[in-house]
């Protein structure tokens, strides 16, 4: 019997361009295990695309317009989990992520129990509005239990939990049911590849869209899932968070530092690791820029003194 083949999959559009390319890279250099790479188009220039190409043994798809809200609030992500069309052992990683050490243990757990998952550390009420509750008859006891990520995930795609949890939430998120903002974070969540002109809203404080119906059904059908460490898997502030952390999930406050270090093909492969060392020191110096500055120091002096001064009047 032939062993069964394993997928690493992401995702990106233009905002996360370098950052899918950079965590392309740290794949290469800390986690070289899987037998298929496969990278999605969500929209990226036309520079991070050329970058794309020239990265080794990666397989560049894009989405299609499978639905008219096909791009909003992530209905694109469970299409990615469900339309494969290859690897059974499949490990989905968004792209403001960069691996510290290999997903070989993930790897495993995909392979002994079916699934892969990592806590989020919020509880499911947060992400769940009431009327969600009643919809899915998930019980009011569940909304203290922590939720997992979909930006983290692993799977089988012959085994009951792909069945049981990632099916329905993709066919879900078909019907529009993972579409919608809390009110407090409509300024700030609804914007970039998805953005909606007339947003709903939804009642809870923080509705996560596809994350939202994967931990409803996760809810359901395998209430006692076994879930990884967040800070081992899911570290966000640092990759030095846990003694033996596997995932930086920095989002766009990633150092980069991979970008420079891929052996990129074709003729102008050595342009492209200079263009990777420019674009880390640019990047670091947006990030940081502002604690070189000297506004930075004197705003923060007054601030001080400011504050001195109403206490030595109170």
């Amino acid at each position: 019997m032939a062993a069964a083949t394993s997928t690493f999959v992401t995702a990106a559009d233009a905002a996360y361009g370098y950052h899918l390319i950079n965590l392309l890279g740290s794949l290469r250099a800390n986690s070289d295990v899987f037998d298929q790479v496969v990278a999605y188009d969500l929209g990226v220039t036309e520079h991070q695309r050329e970058l794309l190409d020239r990265v080794g043994d990666v397989e560049v798809r894009t989405v299609p317009a499978f639905a008219p809200h096909w791009n909003q609030c992530f209905t694109w992500k469970p299409w990615i989990w469900t339309h494969l069309g290859s690897g059974q052992h499949v490990f989905y990683l968004d792209a403001g992520a960069t691996l510290i050490r290999s997903l070989e243990p993930a790897l495993t757990a995909i392979g002994e129990r079916g699934y892969f998952l990592v806590s989020q550390g919020g509880e499911l009420e947060d992400i769940v509005p009431p009327d969600y509750f009643d919809l899915y008859d998930l019980s009011r006891d569940s909304g203290a239990r922590s939720y997992v990520a979909a930006g983290i995930i692993g799977f089988d795609t012959t085994g009951s939990f792909y069945e049981r949890v990632v099916v329905p939430t993709y066919a879900d998120c078909m019907l529009g049911r993972n579409l919608g903002f809390s009110a407090d974070e409509v300024s700030s969540k609804n914007r970039g590849l998805g953005w909606v002109a007339h947003p709903r809203i939804r009642n809870c404080s923080h509705f996560r869209w596809d994350q939202t119906l994967l931990n409803i059904h996760l809810a359901n059908e395998v209430p006692d899932a076994l879930v990884a460490d967040m800070l081992q898997y899911a570290g966000v502030r640092s990759s030095r968070e846990h003694p033996e952390q596997v995932i930086w999930a920095h989002r766009r406050e990633g150092d980069l530092r991979y970008l420079k270090r891929i052996r990129y093909l074709g003729s102008g492969a050595w342009q492209a690791r200079l263009f990777g060392a420019y674009w880390q020191l640019r990047w670091r110096y947006k990030l940081r820029g502002k604690f070189l500055r000297t506004e930075t120091y004197v705003m923060k002096g007054k601030k001080l003194l400011r504050r001195a001064s109403r206490q030595s009047t109170a």
